[in-house]
This record gives structure tokens, sequence and C-alpha cells, in this order.
């Protein structure tokens, strides 16, 4: 099986992105994965940094069997041994994604359906099947209406599965792969993704101080 992991950012990467960008390098190379870092506008230079990461169902990709793309400000936890090619799953829907789900639902009226997956941007796991499902759809999707902070990346994956009739693919263990860092139990993720907060209705710091306190913590290689 062929592998592939993406990460994506516009812009000039800060040091938290430079470290996640060190850390997921590893993890690929530890899974046989391929590994490349795309910057900029690499899926629609009409569109939103967030939208970029579509390009993950790019065909330059059709050699590998499966493609992850992780946010660059995501870590694997020291002692994480699961692998996430071996997860049956496209990508994360814990509670958080449940009622964003349901609050864009009543918001923004057609943008999303009910019945189909939202996932978390943060990380995506497709295979070829699912990638050329996916991307055969991709006409169907006013992007712009999801650029710019209208859901982004999050609401046009959610309504290519409802084009394509697609249920289910959520990973396994709630947000165990996309564990924010300000949520208790932080000790069982497998991936832990850094987040402002530092508390789940607290206050703010930057995400270098959250990711030095968790590398202090010995969950995430310094």
């Amino acid at each position: 099986m062929t592998r592939l992991v993406l990460q994506h950012y516009s812009g000039e990467p800060g040091e938290v992105e430079r470290r996640s960008i060190r850390n997921i390098q590893a993890y690929a190379a530890k899974e046989g994965a391929a590994y490349r870092f795309l910057d900029g506008a690499v899926f629609d230079d009409r569109l939103s940094a967030p939208m970029q990461k579509l390009i993950i169902l790019d065909p330059q990709f059709d050699d590998f069997d499966t493609v992850v793309m992780l946010d660059t400000d995501m870590f694997t936890r020291v002692g994480m041994t699961e692998s996430l090619f071996d997860q049956d799953g496209i990508g994360v829907s814990g509670a958080s994604q449940r009622r964003l789900k349901w609050a864009f639902i009543r918001k923004r009226k057609g943008l999303l359906h009910w019945r189909y997956p939202y996932w978390s941007g943060s990380v995506w796991k497709l295979t070829l099947a699912e990638r050329k499902r996916f991307r055969q759809h991709l006409p169907k999707v006013d992007l712009a209406k999801y650029s710019n902070g209208r859901l982004e990346d999050e609401g046009v994956m959610h309504q290519l599965a409802r084009h394509a009739k697609f249920r289910g693919g959520i990973l396994p263990g709630e947000m165990r792969w996309s564990w924010d860092s300000y949520r208790p139990g932080i000790e069982e993720a497998a991936l832990i993704h850094i987040r402002p907060k530092i508390a789940p209705k607290g206050p703010e710091r930057p995400k270098i101080e959250t990711l030095n306190a968790l590398v202090d913590r010995g969950l995430i290689a310094p």
C-alpha cells in the first residue's frame, strides 16, 4: 500500500507550524509514507487558505492508495502506537462537530444536510476510491459559498459526501485522532490538535505556550 501525508499552510510558518511539520514528517517516515508540505494557493487562488486543503482530491496524488491531510498545528502523542492508516474512516466527527453541524444547518440553510457527516478539517484520510468518488462531484459545489469563513473546507467535504451519498466515514474514538489540547483526557489522544483555549470555556493563550506545556508534560516530543 502506498501512502502519502500532506500538510498545507499559507504564509510564513511560525514556530508551532515548523515544529508540527517536523513532528508529522517523522510520523510519516515511521508509517512508511511519503510526505509533502504544500504552501500557498495550491487548489484555487480565488479561495481562502483553508480551502486549499481540498488539493487532497487532486489526480496528481492518484499514485497513492491512501492520502492523509493534517493541519500544521497537529502533533502525535508520545507513546502513540496505532497507525492512522489502519483506522476505518475519513475524519473526526465528535460532539463539537455535531453541535456545529446542527448550528450551521439552522444558520446556513442549504449549505449542510443532517443526513451526511460533518468532519473536522484538521485530519482527513482518504483512499483512492474515496478521492475519486468525491472529486467527481466538485463541479456540483459552489465553492465560493464556503470560502472566507463560510464553513470552508469542512463544509465542502460535507457537501461532497452528500452528493456522493456517502454516510459514515467517522474515525473511531470520538476525538482521539484530533484531540483538542484544552480537553481533559489528552493522555488518551492519538493526535493532538493545538488550540488557543486552555480550557473548554476558559481563556486563551498563544499556541506556542500550549505546545511547550505539553512538551514539558512529556505528551509531545520536543
